[in-house]
């Protein structure tokens, strides 16, 4: 199939995602080259007739008061690209450079950027053929996404580095385009500040970062759901009828995935009431899921959203406005990592009583042998450290602005850092997660009545690949194989099928 984009409206998140994710083709609209057409013979107009454009007749940040000569303005555009490529690292995935090139076109085909429809037929172009910029991941301080953009975009003039597509080592630009017989882009006047301007890296890394997100909430739902029958605990706290008195959508939409799992159950209570770690799980996941739908309802309105500067208003003047400063997503990045962190010290707790006698009813700290060995106890002690790490990163990164520039940009969105916090939050959480699922699974071996359908099947799943416990080991390589069996394809399989 091919993506065809008209308006900005078009770059829904389904759209974004099968580029991104599914390599799907991108195409545009003969609408939309109209509008950037007429958008382009606007923006001569303007500055034939003397009208003052920021970056465009003048000099960027602090040297905004420098106007700029014939010879300069031609330059310009190029030297924007080569000279703010700052990051360095590890690049992004994938799936965020296509997605950072595809929404860069919402705001060149609205046509108030006021660049040529063969900036962004290139672009397509680039996206097509599966060029893919190297965007290293640490350094992205500036105001909104200007170094991302620019390492993503100055490989479009033969600057910068690409991802090989045969070794995914890191290439230059002009090798990669020479190796594909791509004739570098000449930029015209504005093009080169529209390529760095505006919010496409940020949506495109918070996208990356729901989906992984998305995913590791459905985990936690199936774990939970292993380690109620583990415990052997009540499953009021998981009753579908708590729905009638549940405020928020989230809670229903975990008690029912939790439901998924325990369909079937046979395996009956040891106590009266579980520790609150158990009984307020609904809740806290719930939270999660309602962070993630606000996060995903913000990057669907900034992909339709203009957000460059200057802005070419329809009454044909240019608005130096601060649109590429999103708040909101931000705010809801750090939402997120604050609902995932949570999710993942719950499990840090729920660990702990897997251990208690007095919860499970089974041997102290699941030992065997109790005394001659100590069980799932250092376990725990190894999940204390990751729990310890997951609290730091509760600390909001997008506090952390500074300024640059002597003081012309006084404030920074720090989007992508919180991006990166909530990818480090999410790794941690799952470690302690699956840390969760192997005491789970050692106490289930313990219990003679059946278990959840799908909780039964989840613990034949981690079975098939770790052994049960019948004297000591050591638990760090039983993790690290949990945890990499967890990236495969038929655990997601496994989770997707009670999700």
């Amino acid at each position: 199939m091919t993506v065809i984009i008209d308006t900005p409206e078009d770059l829904t998140i389904d759209a974004i995602f099968r580029v991104a994710f599914e390599n799907e083709r991108v195409e545009l609209h003969a609408d939309a080259v109209q509008r950037m057409t007429h958008g382009r013979e606007r923006f001569e107009r303007l500055i034939d007739s003397g009208v003052p454009c920021y970056g465009v007749t003048t000099g960027l940040g602090k040297l905004v008061d420098s106007d700029l000569d014939n010879q300069a303005r031609l330059e310009l555009p190029h030297n924007i690209l080569r000279a703010r490529a700052a990051a360095i690292g590890e690049p992004m995935p994938k799936p965020v450079v296509r997605a950072m090139m595809l929404l860069k076109l919402g705001n060149l085909v609205s046509g108030c950027d006021g660049t040529t429809a063969r900036l962004a037929e290139y672009i397509c172009d680039r996206i097509n053929d599966g060029f893919t910029p190297w965007v290293p991941s640490l350094g992205h301080g500036m105001a909104a996404d200007a170094i991302a953009h620019t390492h993503c975009f100055q490989t479009l003039i033969g600057e910068g580095y690409l991802v090989d597509p045969v070794t995914n080592e890191k290439i230059p630009a002009a090798t990669g385009m020479a190796n594909q017989s791509i004739q570098p882009l000449q930029l015209g006047h504005k093009e080169g500040l529209s390529l760095l301007n505006g919010i496409a890296a940020a949506p495109a890394y918070a996208l990356y970062g729901l989906s992984v997100a998305d995913e590791t909430l459905a985990v936690a739902n199936a774990i939970i759901a292993v380690s109620i029958e583990g415990a052997a605990a009540p499953k009021d706290a998981v009753d579908l009828k708590i729905c009638e008195i549940a405020p928020e959508p989230g809670i229903e939409q975990c008690l029912g995935a939790i439901n998924l799992w325990l369909a079937g159950s046979e395996i009956s209570a040891t106590k009266l009431q579980a520790p609150i770690s158990y009984r307020i799980a609904p809740q806290v996941h719930g939270a999660l899921a309602d962070a993630l739908s606000g996060l995903g309802s913000c990057i669907a309105n900034q992909a339709r959203s203009f957000s460059d500067n200057p802005w070419m208003t329809n009454d044909d003047r240019f608005l130096s406005v601060g649109s590429f400063h999103n708040q909101h997503l931000v705010n809801q990045i750090e939402h997120v990592t604050l609902a995932m962190v949570h999710t993942g010290c719950l499990s840090e707790r729920r660990l702990h009583r897997l251990l208690d006698a007095s919860v499970t009813g089974l041997n102290p700290q699941l030992a065997p042998r109790p005394g001659l060995d100590a069980g799932m106890v250092v376990l725990h002690k190894a999940a204390i450290d990751h729990a310890a790490r997951l609290r730091l990163l509760a600390t909001p990164v997008s506090v952390m602005t500074s300024e640059t520039s002597a003081g012309q940009e006084d404030y920074m969105s720090m989007a992508i850092p919180a991006v990166q916090r909530l990818l480090d939050a999410v790794e941690t959480a799952r470690i302690i997660l699956a840390s969760e699922l192997l005491a789970a699974c050692v106490a289930l071996d313990h219990r003679t009545e059946s278990a959840g359908e799908g909780a039964g099947r989840l613990h034949e799943w981690v079975r098939s690949r770790i052994s049960k416990l019948d004297t000591d080991r050591s638990p760090g390589p039983d993790l690290e194989t949990l945890l990499e069996a967890m990236e495969s394809d038929d655990f997601a399989q496994l989770i997707t099928r009670y999700s």
